[in-house]
């Protein structure tokens, strides 16, 4: 029998010791370098959990490699044969690798719980040594209608300083996110991840003005310079000028290039001008259709009092691009007011950054995707802490080009430098929509809701997820009350509410709310779907055909227009007719020898595939369908980006009904309910299982769900919690 000091001799000369140590090094000193790495470059929790996981999984393998091969000055080769009694070593070798495999998890696993619960909770890495914040200076002049001007001064010395590439300078909206609030100075740094921070006063009466401003380390909360200015307003400029060039001073910052003359540009030399963009600003960040038109009012006067004023034009063209998400611009108005507003900015100067970021958005909406990244890149090249550029330039590589990961990566940038901004938490929450992570993006917009709780988008997400996964449609009709409650000037709102009261079987709010939709946005391809939406419920063969023809004029190969236009052909008999349409709007899918049926197209794949079946070429129908399966597989059932019941159709249009009918019964199980009666009632695909019992059954199910939802939201409007239509239409 060996000895333990044969054992170890043993595992001596083979090197094995010295492997040990020699991993754990260098897997030690990796994973220090590659978490340092990670978290300056705003990496996933998850990433160094899964390098650690690997390292450890390695260990292993290199023990095993260790113990038969010998690294040499000629290179690898193999260690000499084992002799009988050497062979007894492998169980304590194996005792090791197994024991340094747990030693590792010890040693990596404390530092990568750690950093997971920090960087998931988006707080508390390590701020940039030249960092800042710009707190909104206070307003001392006792008239609380020269806010605007306080907040503008705080505004322009942001903007001034987010040109210093050496200067990692916290945005606007989370910096705000503190204003009149007695916060710790420590604590808003730790929030917004910076070193220092700039604060100050603004006391106006009549032309006379007086500023305080005082740059503070963070850290100790001892001052590290401040100053105060009595100056007449006219002087305003001047003043930040000074105060720039001080904080770049005092925090000892190098400026490269041109940054030294971008610090100190005065945008405007015309104060009404400035007065007239700073509300317009003000404006602007609430972002409701209201306040939004009020923005593009000021932004005009700013511009007829200085019509060289870049950044005035900048943030019409800005506000006129909300106004499409806010409010009720179609596409082609707001390329007709944006796009000249763009065009004279970048005109007036070709170095600012805030005009390419605009541009982006202008080339995007002309479908010029390759314009559309050459202006993000180049507005972030000029202007590299600018937030929100970040954050559309995310957005056009997630719906642009489908580049999910550099997508997710924009936007947790975006966040990065604006933590506290409302539409880059929601860009992330939108991110867990796409993901099917619906539980963290509710949380996410709670969140957003305890940042500003009248942002009223994210009421309107909550109510969607209630709505699309949950199947709890009169919490949705809750929360879709308080989003119009914020912003009642906001079509998408009143056609989401259409479309749940619809859902829930009361077609009299459900018409209220869809025709609400339409008035708000007559010339909107969305108060066009509606129409033909509402048709489908609660309208007659005839006017569903008008209402179709009128969304396809405008939108040519929309779905809904092309599904109510066939079913209006088979009812005629004219089968013909539909696949000509079809045709037309597809031609790949009907006539191409190797269609491709992807994420974007199954399901209008799936459609193709009815009007196939009825002509005769059930061949070529099934090699769609079959295609269109793949193409979903992947994919959540769920959420405004699920697949919903459309396997269930797939296995009806093949002719298994048992599988179509078992998919359906798991759909409305996981809590499926988004336009169930006419995806369902109405649905020509499913037309094989109407008779079936265990469909009527799932129906009837529904049914009653519903019912009881409705009562709920009946009671609420007795109570007073909701309005009723009534009320409304007074």
């Amino acid at each position: 029998m060996r000895t333990l000091r044969d054992w170890l001799r043993e595992l001596r000369n083979r090197r094995v010791v010295a492997a040990v140590g020699l991993y754990a090094a260098v897997a030690w000193g990796g994973t220090e370098f590659l978490s340092f790495v990670m978290n300056a470059y705003g990496f996933p929790p998850w990433s160094l959990a899964m390098l650690a996981s690997l390292l450890i999984a390695g260990f292993p393998v290199a023990m095993l490699l260790a113990w038969h091969f010998d690294l040499t000055l000629d290179g690898f080769r193999p260690t000499e044969p084992i002799s009988a009694k050497g062979k007894s070593t492998i169980l304590l070798a194996v005792l090791i690798f197994i024991g340094g495999s747990a030693g590792l998890f010890h040693v990596f696993a404390p530092n990568v719980a750690v950093d997971v619960a920090v960087t998931g909770a988006n707080e508390r890495v390590e701020a940039p040594q030249n960092s800042i914040a710009v707190l909104p200076f206070v307003n001392m002049s006792g008239d609380a209608t020269q806010e605007y001007f306080s907040d503008g001064i705080s505004e322009e010395l942001l903007h001034r300083l987010a040109q210093v590439s050496e200067l990692h300078v916290a945005a606007r909206t989370s910096a705000f996110h503190f204003k009149n609030k007695n916060i710790a100075m420590a604590d808003i740094a730790a929030q917004l991840g910076v070193r220092s921070v700039l604060e100050g006063s603004v006391r106006k009466a009549g032309n006379t003005i007086r500023v305080t401003a005082q740059l503070i380390n963070a850290s100790d909360g001892f001052h590290i310079w401040s100053m105060t200015y009595d100056r007449q307003s006219g002087d305003i400029f001047a003043i930040q000028d000074e105060i720039a060039t001080q904080v770049v001073d005092a925090l000892k910052v190098t400026l490269l290039g041109g940054e030294h003359a971008r610090l100190n540009r005065h945008p405007t030399a015309n104060l009404a001008a400035y007065d007239a963009y700073l509300l317009g600003r003000q404006k602007t960040v609430r972002r409701t259709s209201a306040t939004l038109q009020q923005a593009v009012e000021h932004f005009s006067a700013a511009i007829r009092l200085d019509p060289g004023y870049a950044l005035a034009y900048v943030g019409l063209a800005d506000a006129y691009g909300l106004l499409g998400r806010y409010g009720a611009l179609d596409n082609s108005e707001i390329l007709a007011n944006a796009t000249p507003a763009v065009e004279r900015a970048l005109q007036l100067d070709d170095r600012l950054g805030e005009a390419y970021a605009s541009l982006g958005k202008i080339r995007w909406l002309q479908r010029d995707l390759s314009g559309a990244e050459q202006a993000y890149k180049r507005a972030l090249e000029l202007t590299p802490n600018y937030a929100r550029a970040y954050q559309d330039y995310g957005t056009l590589l997630k719906w642009g080009f489908a580049r999910m990961e550099e997508a997710a990566a924009m936007n947790q940038m975006a966040l990065v430098l604006d933590p506290l901004s409302t539409p880059n938490n929601m860009a992330v929450v939108e991110d867990y929509l796409e993901m099917g992570r619906f539980e963290e993006a509710l949380s996410g917009c709670k969140r957003i809701i305890e940042i500003d709780p009248d942002y009223p988008r994210a009421y309107a997400v909550i109510a969607d997820v209630y709505w699309e996964v949950f199947g709890q449609l009169d919490e949705g009709v809750r929360w879709l009350h308080k989003a119009l409650d914020l912003d009642p000037g906001n079509p998408d709102h009143a056609r989401w509410l259409g479309m749940i009261y619809l859902d829930l079987g009361d077609p009299v709010a459900g018409e209220h709310w869809m025709q609400e939709t339409m008035r708000l946005a007559p010339t909107q391809l969305d108060s066009k779907w509606s129409a033909a939406s509402l048709a489908r419920y609660t309208r007659g063969p005839e006017e569903i055909a008008a209402v179709a023809r009128a969304l396809l004029e405008v939108s040519p190969g929309n779905r809904l227009a092309l599904i109510l236009l066939r079913n209006d052909d088979y009812r005629a008999g004219n089968i013909d007719a539909a696949l000509q349409r079809f045709r037309k709007a597809y031609p790949d899918l009907v006539d191409g020898e190797d269609p491709q049926v992807n994420g974007t197209n199954w399901g209008i794949a799936i459609e193709v595939a009815n009007v196939l079946i009825k002509v005769g070429e059930r061949e070529r129908a099934d090699k769609l369908l079959h295609k269109a399966l793949l193409a979903i597989g992947s994919a959540p059932r769920l959420g405004y980006k699920g697949f919903g019941i459309s396997d269930a159709e797939v296995y009806a249009l093949l002719g298994d009904k048992e599988k179509a009918l078992s998919t359906l019964a798991t759909a409305v199980q996981e809590g499926w309910r988004s336009q169930w009666w006419t995806n369902t009632e109405k649905n020509d695909n499913l037309a094989s299982l109407h008779d079936e019992p265990l469909y009527q059954a799932i129906i009837g199910d529904i049914q009653s769900q519903m019912a009881e939802q409705l009562a709920r939201v009946r009671e609420w409007e007795a109570n007073g919690e909701l309005a009723s239509i009534p009320k409304l239409s007074d």
